[in-house]
């Protein structure tokens, strides 16, 4: 009883934990947004959205639907490698698009967990998050790629910083994915054993280059695409920044809003765009750019993905429970 009594105590507090951990990022979120807005001159913001270019906020608006279809490819590149894991297309989208509604209100990518869960029944949740780990290590190589070749066309020096962290931080972290005894760790046996799990996925992975192709393909699309939403925003300001140098600060804008600081990375990420713009282009077209990058690579996806999502609640509810919704649509595992 005493034991019972203990793991409820410990169950408590630890969710006691997560919801001060919540208030801490959204009270952090809300003060960095009120900085940055507090800095500015609210009508000459107002004049300068006034004179906004709807074109380019238009195709801001086109780009930001085409990743969520190029995010489920890059996804499925991983899946693909993996036999014990058949997944398909619509049941990949339908993942993908609960992350994003997920991501929009929890710290950093918090959300995608929800991809691992569907996975749950086609290998086990912790092999669905090593997926997941898989390609995010992808997502950071091929974003730290960006920031250099963002230096490269700019002169940049934050996308040389940027890409070089990224890619020595993506060097050490595939080297002990594969040389690393992870029985040796000395960590607790459930760390150990979903450690474990990390190893032979990246061994399938590499090992069918189809899919190797398919998840850097399809990363580099995604992240180019939203570097693109930030070029379209600063075309629609016309405040005279070049491409090349909106393309290269984009990576530590991106890499900033990862901290677990803040809900969905707002607060810092803006901060990072406000101050790598602010030096080329006037404070309000900076902050501008940098919370509206938020509105359309963030809000924006989770309001498309919004209908999605509830259609997945209605259909769980209403599907028997020994039944899940992911599982009426995919193919049996070998």
């Amino acid at each position: 009883m005493n034991s019972e009594n203990a793991g409820q105590a410990s169950s408590g507090g630890g969710a006691l934990k997560k919801r001060v951990f919540g208030i801490l990022c959204v009270a952090t979120s809300a003060a960095l947004l009120g900085f940055l807005v507090g800095r500015v001159d609210v009508e000459r913001m107002k004049l300068v959205l006034g004179h906004a270019q709807y074109a380019w906020l238009l195709a801001a608006f086109l780009v930001t639907c085409c990743i969520p279809f190029f995010t489920v490819l890059r996804w499925m590149g991983v899946l693909r490698a993996q036999r014990e894991i058949q997944v398909s297309f619509s049941v990949a989208l339908r993942a993908i698009l609960m992350a994003n509604v997920l991501n929009s209100v929890l710290p950093s990518k918090a959300g995608d967990g929800a991809k691992a869960f569907y996975l749950r029944k086609q290998g086990g949740l912790t092999r669905g998050l090593g997926t997941v780990i898989l390609e995010r290590s992808v997502d950071f190589t091929i974003l730290g790629i960006l920031g250099i070749l963002g230096y490269w066309l700019s002169g940049v020096t934050w996308g040389l910083i940027t890409g070089l962290i990224l890619l020595m931080g993506m060097a050490c972290f595939f080297s002990a994915v594969f040389f690393l005894p992870m029985e040796k760790l000395p960590l607790p046996k459930n760390v150990i054993s979903r450690l474990s799990t990390l190893p032979p996925l990246y061994r399938n992975w590499i090992r069918t280059p189809r899919a190797v192709f398919q998840t850097v393909f399809a990363s580099f699309c995604c992240w180019s695409m939203a570097g693109l939403i930030v070029c379209c925003l600063v075309s629609a300001l016309d405040a005279g920044v070049s491409w090349g140098y909106a393309y290269g600060i984009f990576p530590m804008a991106i890499l900033s809003g990862l901290v677990p600081v803040t809900v969905s990375g707002v607060g810092t990420r803006d901060s990072a765009f406000v101050f790598l713009l602010s030096t080329q282009m006037p404070l309000e077209e900076a902050t501008l750019v940098g919370i509206g990058y938020t509105l359309f690579a963030y809000w924006l996806l989770s309001l498309i993905s919004l209908p999605i999502v509830f259609w997945e609640i209605i259909s769980y509810f209403r599907t028997p429970s020994s039944v899940t919704p992911s599982e009426t649509t995919c193919p049996p595992s070998p």
